[in-house]
């Protein structure tokens, strides 16, 4: 009890300027101290609860079993107080004995989150009434405006993020834009004037991914620069990191970026000193990262770290109604890019691409133009222009140009009177093959004027 009660007072100080709350308790499970931010995230008051056991304030709480137990628990979901929290819990144990005297917990609301959400998504309501048509950024261009429900959805939440500074976490498939709506939540905030830099986690290996976002000392690792090497943390001071692909983040990295996100601040690989950042981060994903936390592929109070403010994209099968906007921007930017004039897209050529559910999502959109726009050398984007694998999955598979045209039935029908008779040279037999009475191909004949 006298070693727990000398070590809170040594850092009582350090402990009341978290933001988190904090709850330590001795070796009982008596509440020995709650630091400001307890007060709060639960509503309660600290002088009433310091000196009560935890489960008298707290039932449902986890840390009598960290004590008796002498393992931590991570990621808990508990209530307080009508409130719920998601708390990180510790044992403290003697350094000479080994023995557990208690246990501290550090917790963040979940209420205060959600509520923030929900202010966000009622500020949507307001963002329509001024009439404020938002945008379905393709690029860095001027923007499209969009039809879309889902994406201007996810725009209203996005203009709303840029002007606070929690993280954002962006859901959507690959090629559905995420980058850009990270982009557009810096350029449109206080931080436009800083540093975005992006980076995928799932593209930069494993045991380079660590030095590549905190940086590394001279000579910290075998071929290291001599001169040691600022990561992506310390390039984007003041500004934002996008991590994309965050749920390729190899499991032991989650706690370090963790740490970071609670602390805001880096140490390089092979230092010493902690460098302090004032950095924005948003995070995207293709993953479901509900189902990796459940499966202890992603840590939970990670997840509910970055999932402050969650933009979900859809795919660019949900948004068809907006496809000939984002076609036309395409052809416009592709023009210049290719010094070529914006081509007109035929008839049929057009249904495909309208039909076209494209996995890829606009990535794919861009790449299927750019591909039809060098083959196309007149100005005129027909079927025959577009990828073999697009026109074999199209239910519209026929040409409309001069050349190539689809027959009229009334023709169709002609040439198989016609060879009909040449092959069975009789009116009987040809009737009985083709499946019509006799007296409808008589008819037939002579409607068409056919020679026998």
């Amino acid at each position: 009890m006298k070693i727990l009660s000398e070590m809170i007072n040594s850092i009582e100080i350090i402990l009341n300027h978290v933001h988190e709350g904090i709850v330590i308790a001795d070796k009982d499970g008596k509440i020995l101290y709650v630091n400001e931010a307890n007060e709060r995230i639960t509503g309660l008051e600290n002088s009433r609860i310091l000196g009560k056991y935890v489960k008298e304030v707290a039932p449902d709480s986890s840390i009598p079993d960290v004590i008796n137990t002498g393992r931590e628990k991570l990621g808990v979901k508990t209530r307080v107080n009508d409130r719920y929290v998601i708390s990180n819990i510790v044992p403290i144990k003697n350094k000479g004995s080994g023995e557990v005297i208690g246990a501290i917990s550090v917790f963040l609301d979940i209420t205060e989150l959600e509520n923030l959400n929900a202010k966000l998504i009622k500020a949507e309501e307001k963002i329509n009434r001024l009439s404020l048509q938002l945008s379905s950024f393709i690029g860095n261009e001027e923007p499209i405006i969009g039809k879309n429900a889902k994406m201007q959805k996810a725009f209203s939440l996005a203009l709303k993020a840029a002007n606070i500074n929690s993280n954002v976490l962006i859901i959507g498939e690959s090629g559905t834009g995420k980058e850009v709506i990270a982009k557009f939540i810096h350029d449109k905030g206080v931080r436009k004037h800083k540093p975005f830099i992006a980076v995928n986690c799932g593209a930069i290996p494993e045991n380079l991914l660590e030095s590549e976002l905190f940086g590394y000392e001279a000579g910290a690792f075998t071929g290291a620069s001599s001169k040691g090497k600022p990561g992506l943390f310390e390039q984007a001071e003041g500004g934002t990191l996008f991590l994309d692909e965050i749920g390729d983040m190899p499991y032991p990295l989650q706690v370090k970026l963790l740490r970071v996100l609670q602390e805001k601040e880096i140490m390089r690989v092979g230092g010493t000193q902690k460098i302090k950042l004032d950095v924005r981060v948003i995070a995207a994903t293709n993953k479901d990262l509900e189902m990796m936390v459940k499966e202890k592929k992603f840590r939970e109070d990670l997840y509910y770290r970055l999932n402050v403010i969650k933009i979900d994209v859809p795919p660019l099968k949900e948004r068809k109604e907006d496809l000939p906007l984002y076609i036309s921007y395409f052809l416009n930017r592709l023009a210049r890019r290719l010094d070529k004039s914006k081509p007109k897209i035929a008839s049929t050529a057009m249904k495909m691409l309208l039909n076209y559910d494209y996995p890829g999502n606009i990535r794919e959109l861009e790449n299927i133009l750019e591909k039809s726009m060098i083959i196309d050398d007149d100005d005129l984007i027909t079927v025959e222009d577009l990828p073999e694998y697009l026109i074999k999955d199209s239910p519209y598979q026929y040409y409309d140009s001069a050349k190539d045209r689809w027959p009229k039935l009334f023709e169709v029908e002609r040439n198989l009177i016609e060879e009909s008779l040449k092959v069975f040279k009789n009116k009987s037999k040809a009737a009985q093959v083709l499946g019509i009475p006799r007296s409808t191909l008589y008819r037939k004949i002579k409607e068409y004027g056919i020679n026998c």
